[in-house]
């Protein structure tokens, strides 16, 4: 009998520690009932089942205010689909994002619609986020709705001068700072 019961607490061990831990995404937005979420940045992929969470702006990308629905999150993985039900699956791993998913998920997605993300920006600034666009004189707020919050593993916080992002796996942007507004963008290879 003890045998047995080592057994099943040894298979339970493995059983268990390869699980992802579930998130429950409308507690971590503290989501009203009946209300939307909306992407807070523009998300950029190459192929929509393997996005990769440190958001490397390379090929398409769902518009930031863009209405989601939320299939399921957990320390691995967020899925979720746009309206016209394509659906999209962010590899996410804590170790090299430096940040809980459920801090991730508040930097991706918001309650607030398009109309509400952009108020108050310049139409000329809102034209080129709509495209992904970053230039000099633009601000903090509007980078962020481009590109995303950069990757804490290079930019620990959002107070430092540079901005770090990533093309590709070999290549980066940094995004350089003075008096909050972009001064210039950099293209680095790394």
């Amino acid at each position: 009998m003890h045998k047995s019961l080592l057994i099943a607490a040894a298979l339970a061990v493995v059983l268990f520690s390869g699980c992802a831990r579930e998130v429950i995404v409308p507690e971590v937005l503290q989501q009203p009932v009946n209300s939307k979420v909306y992407t807070k940045c523009n998300i950029w992929y190459q192929n929509p089942d393997e996005i990769s969470a440190v958001n490397m702006q390379k090929g398409k990308f769902i518009p930031f205010g863009t209405e989601i629905e939320v299939i399921g999150a957990s320390d691995r993985k967020v899925v979720f689909k746009d309206l016209k039900g394509i659906q999209y699956t962010i590899k996410f791993d804590e170790a090299l994002m430096m940040v809980p998913v459920e801090t991730y998920l508040k930097q991706i997605f918001t309650l607030s619609d398009k109309a509400e993300q952009i108020k108050g920006l310049d139409p000329a600034a809102v034209s080129k986020l709509e495209k992904g666009i970053v230039t000099s004189g633009m601000n903090r707020r509007e980078v962020l709705l481009a590109y995303g919050t950069p990757a804490a593993f290079r930019t620990p916080t959002l107070e430092n001068s540079t901005w770090i992002y990533w093309i590709d796996d070999h290549s980066t942007i940094r995004v350089v700072y003075r008096a909050d507004k972009v001064k210039t963008i950099l293209n680095l290879n790394d």
